[in-house]
């Protein structure tokens, strides 16, 4: 939210994302079903929460100073903000991660939702082998 007194013409974090999306990784299917449409990009470590635990002591009043900041915070945050990151379809990503993780997952969960999406991966695999092997 940008505060009414600032000179800030937008949310900080909205000019992170705008950066970072233009070097995300593109896939062509969601990493759990396989399915090719409706793609979203998750981020383990929720890009806001890291950029507002990141800016915290670093006061911020105009948009160049966001800018110069962002920079260093995207180069701080490569491995965050462009490696950890998985292709979900809609419904794996919202009515499946988020519903166990949360809307804003914490950080320190950033493990563990690596862990399920290839668990969910490998179940979602298993299933659709057992399927085929059955009615061959």
């Amino acid at each position: 939210m940008v505060d009414k007194n600032s000179k800030l013409t937008r949310d900080s974090v909205k000019w992170v994302r705008d950066k970072v999306k233009t070097s995300y990784p593109q896939k062509v299917e969601c990493a759990i079903c396989g399915v090719r449409d409706n793609l979203q990009l998750h981020h383990y470590s929720s890009i806001s929460l890291l950029w507002l635990k990141w800016l915290k002591g670093r006061p911020i009043d105009t948009d160049a100073q966001i800018l110069k900041l962002r920079d260093q915070f995207i180069e701080e945050h490569q491995v965050e903000l462009l490696e950890e990151v998985v292709t979900l379809c809609k419904v794996c990503h919202n009515e499946k991660l988020h519903h166990i993780y949360g809307r804003a997952p914490a950080l320190a969960t950033a493990k563990k939702q690596a862990a399920w999406v290839l668990k969910m991966r490998n179940k979602f695999l298993a299933k659709h082998l057992d399927a085929k092997a059955s009615s061959s």
